[in-house]
């Protein structure tokens, strides 16, 4: 991995406002940009909010039109871009991560695998982890609830993935199980965690924000204060995690042999 700066960018979102989420979108990249910031990473339904019922119409292509804006954005600010979306595919709905690199290329998507709440109700499952080759190393993505999962996290790991970005939406009253699962999926795999939750309220749901940047051994290397509006930055430092393996590798000492319960239904 090379030396980055990951900015997260912490804001409430309009319901069902394209318009009005994508202007804050570029808002944010622009002051990520004067921060000479490599990455921002946004909030779980960045152009929609949770518009549960409202999603059916609201869903659009990847690639469409609201991934063409956040792809000038990219690039008129010389900065990565990773978000979720609400993504329509051959008449199914999918809540989709995407990765935007700093020339405006669509690297990839991944669709989010662990469903929340009423989620199932619109949306299908995703049904791998995906990865990404960027100028920097090797990236991953997960979506919110997909934190939980110790698996999601590790999968990425294994598949070589030295930082997992992480747009949410993760609601109140759950602070401690945000602070204790982003922590975990950092230290589990020795890997740096970007995770990004929104602010605000929705027709369900008030959000706490806390979102937070954790280092390789399970600390926040830098945190939102509280539930307000906010931008956070910081350099990543290969070595951090060079140093930390070089000691005791995670992924080197486990048993996979004992493991076989866990893939039994």
């Amino acid at each position: 991995m090379k030396e980055l700066k990951i900015a997260c960018a912490q804001i409430d979102l309009a319901l069902g406002d394209k318009k009005v989420n994508l202007e804050k979108a570029s808002k944010f990249a622009s002051m990520a940009c004067d921060k000479n910031a490599d990455v921002i990473c946004y909030p779980e339904y960045l152009t929609t909010g949770y518009a549960s019922e409202k999603i059916n119409n609201l869903a659009e292509p990847i690639p469409g039109p609201s991934i063409e804006k956040l792809q000038s954005i990219a690039e008129e600010n010389n900065i990565c871009i990773v978000a979720s979306l609400a993504e329509v595919f051959r008449d199914k709905l999918y809540n989709t991560g995407i990765f935007i690199d700093s020339e405006g290329k669509l690297l990839g998507k991944y669709r989010k695998v662990h469903l929340f709440h009423t989620e199932p109700n619109y949306f299908q499952r995703g049904n791998e982890y995906v990865t990404f080759d960027t100028k920097f190393g090797k990236v991953g993505l997960m979506i919110c609830y997909d934190a939980i999962f110790p698996e999601a996290a590790r999968a990425l790991a294994l598949e070589g993935a030295e930082i997992i970005f992480m747009p949410a939406n993760w609601p109140e009253p759950f602070i401690p199980q945000w602070l204790l699962a982003t922590g975990a999926r950092a230290l589990d795999n020795q890997v740096w965690v970007a995770a990004v939750n929104r602010v605000g309220t929705d027709d369900t749901f008030t959000y706490f924000g806390r979102s937070r940047i954790v280092d390789p051994y399970g600390n926040p290397a830098v945190e939102c204060s509280g539930n307000n509006e906010e931008i956070i930055i910081v350099k990543l430092e290969p070595k951090k995690s060079e140093e930390f393996k070089n000691t005791v590798n995670f992924l080197q000492d486990r048993q996979p042999k004992t493991y076989t319960r866990i893939f039994r239904n």
